[in-house]
Order: structure tokens, then C-alpha cells, then sequence
């Protein structure tokens, strides 16, 4: 019984980041800053609003007491989703906002390559079937975009590697949530995050001071909706369910950002083309996830040592 209560706060977790995520891009539009600038301050304030959760937790003494294992686990999350916030965030200057988060939302494909042959998860032939699909998706959006210009195939390319990064993350986060708690997870992953952001930041020659107001309020809506509501309640549920059904969930987000960004974005009015590469990226990933998945074990192979 507490099992099934479990499951059903896990998968109100989902449903609530499937939501809440749909609103970055949106955010990130709205904003004068550079990339880089903007997710480092995104995760900064993240980290802020976590802060009095882990102090009332005891989550600091938790994150002294990470093994080895776990802090390893906690730098190729924080790694991988500074790498993922980098492509994205740049790939949405280049590319219309539609196409950047349907090919940054394709890591499930990734996700259930490495299950299957890391974590030894078998993958059914419905999934082989829908890895397909999906790649065929990708590719009609890529041919679409192709007399765009360079730039716009640039920004394509950008969110796919986005996308690789991002089944990185989660899956080193299944991994991590399986012994450690949420808050202190995050915490150290996106403290992690903001450290590597703002390097990259002053590498890129970017002024790492915002007094802007409206950036900061952008950057803060950024830290609350799609970082705190979106990726924690990620984190969340990956101790309850697989990553290729976290993973999976994040496919709501191409169909709320892309109406959202229909809706209070100037210009961006997605192509037929485009919206039938999306419904079959869309479609071959559900397939991939879903189907492809539903007699697969749960439980989390533990890497070889």
C-alpha cells in the first residue's frame, strides 16, 4: 500500500515537471543575457531556494557522508546537465524554439541504448521499432531546416548533443537517487552546475554581474518553475521509477513549449513540416518508452566493478 502511494506521488511529481519544464525556453526568450550567464543564474538561485530545505534536513551532513561512488555519480549529473544547459540555451538563438526542444527531448533514444547494453535491460522490438521512428523524425526536421542557412542547422545540432547530455543526467541520476535523498542531490548537482556555468561564463568573456531587474526576476521564474518544479520533481521520481520513464515524460515538453511559444513569441509559428517531424519523433520515442518497455525489470543494474 505505501508502495503504491509512493508510485503516486512519483508520478504527480512527473506530471507537475512535464508542465513546469515547458516554460523554460520561454523564459530564456525573454531574456537580454548571454547563454551561459543565464543558466548559471538560473542554477545559482535554484541552489538558493534549496538551501533552506537542506539546512532543515540535515542535508549538509548527508553530502559530507557521499561515498565515492555517489560523488562521482553527483559530477557526471553536475557535468552532464552544464553541458546540456549550454547547448540548449545556444541552440535556442539559432533555431526556432519548437524545433530546439523536440531535438533536445530525443535522449529517451540514448537512454534506452545505454539500458540496454550497460545496464543489461532488454529492449523489446516494438522499442527498436520506435528508436526508428524517432530518428526519422529528426531527420525530416534536419532536412527542413536545411535551407534555413547554417546557423539554423547549427542550432539543430546543438540541441541534439543538448539531448545526449541530458539522458546522461538522468540516467546518473537514477543511479544517485537509488542511496540518496532528493534535496541533497540536487543541491550538490546544481551547485556543481553553477560553478562550471559561470567559468564558462567568464571564459566566454561574459559580465558575470546581473543588476538588471528584469533579468533577475526572469532568472529567479527561471530557478522556481523549470528547475525547482521541473527538474527536482525529476530527480524525485527517479527514486520510485526507471529513467526511460522519466526520460520519457519529458516529451510534454515540445507540446507545451511549442504552444506557449505559439502563443507569446512573435514569429514563432512552427512549420508543417516540422510539426510532422516532431509528431514523429514524439511517436517513436513513446513507442521506444512506453511499449518498447513494458516487460522490462525495474530495477537498477548496478555498474561492474
Amino acid at each position: 500500500m505505501a508502495q503504491t502511494g509512493e508510485t503516486s506521488r512519483a508520478c504527480f511529481a512527473i506530471a507537475t515537471a512535464m508542465v513546469s519544464v515547458s516554460f523554460a525556453s520561454i523564459f530564456i526568450e525573454w531574456s537580454e543575457s548571454p547563454p551561459f550567464v543565464i543558466a548559471a543564474y538560473r542554477l545559482a538561485f535554484a541552489c538558493a531556494l534549496l538551501l533552506p530545505f537542506l539546512l532543515w534536513t540535515g542535508g549538509l551532513a548527508k553530502i559530507r557522508a557521499f561515498d565515492k561512488r555517489e560523488v562521482l555519480l553527483v559530477i557526471v549529473s553536475g557535468v552532464a546537465l552544464t553541458v546540456h544547459f549550454e547547448l540548449w540555451i545556444v541552440s535556442l538563438g539559432l533555431t526556432l524554439v519548437s524545433t530546439s526542444v523536440i531535438l533536445v527531448t530525443s535522449h529517451p533514444i540514448f537512454v534506452a541504448s545505454i539500458q540496454h547494453f550497460l545496464l543489461k535491460e532488454r529492449v523489446k522490438r516494438t522499442a527498436a521499432v520506435g528508436i526508428v521512428i524517432a530518428f526519422c523524425g529528426v531527420a525530416i526536421i534536419a532536412v527542413t531546416d536545411w535551407d534555413e542557412g547554417e546557423q539554423t542547422l547549427l542550432g539543430d545540432a546543438l540541441a541534439f548533443l543538448g539531448g545526449i547530455c541530458a539522458g546522461v543526467y538522468f540516467l546518473s541520476g537514477r543511479l544517485a537517487r537509488q542511496s540518496l535523498d532528493v534535496v541533497p542531490y540536487a543541491f550538490s548537482v546544481y551547485g556543481l552546475s553553477t560553478i562550471l556555468l559561470f567559468l564558462s561564463a567568464a571564459v566566454a568573456g561574459n559580465t558575470l554581474v546581473v543588476v538588471d531587474g528584469r533579468e533577475l526576476v526572469l532568472f529567479i521564474a527561471l530557478a522556481l518553475v523549470p528547475t525547482i518544479f521541473g527538474h527536482t520533481m525529476f530527480n524525485y521520481a527517479l527514486k520510485k521509477l526507471p529513467a526511460h520513464i522519466i526520460s520519457t515524460s519529458v516529451l510534454g515538453e515540445p507540446v507545451g513549449a511549442s504552444i506557449l511559444a505559439y502563443l507569446l513569441l512573435p514569429g514563432e509559428v512552427p512549420g508543417a513540416w516540422i510539426i510532422v517531424g516532431g509528431s514523429f519523433v514524439v511517436l517513436g520515442l513513446y513507442l521506444v518508452m512506453a511499449l518498447g518497455y513494458k516487460e522490462a525489470k525495474e530495477p537498477v543494474a548496478e555498474p561492474s566493478t
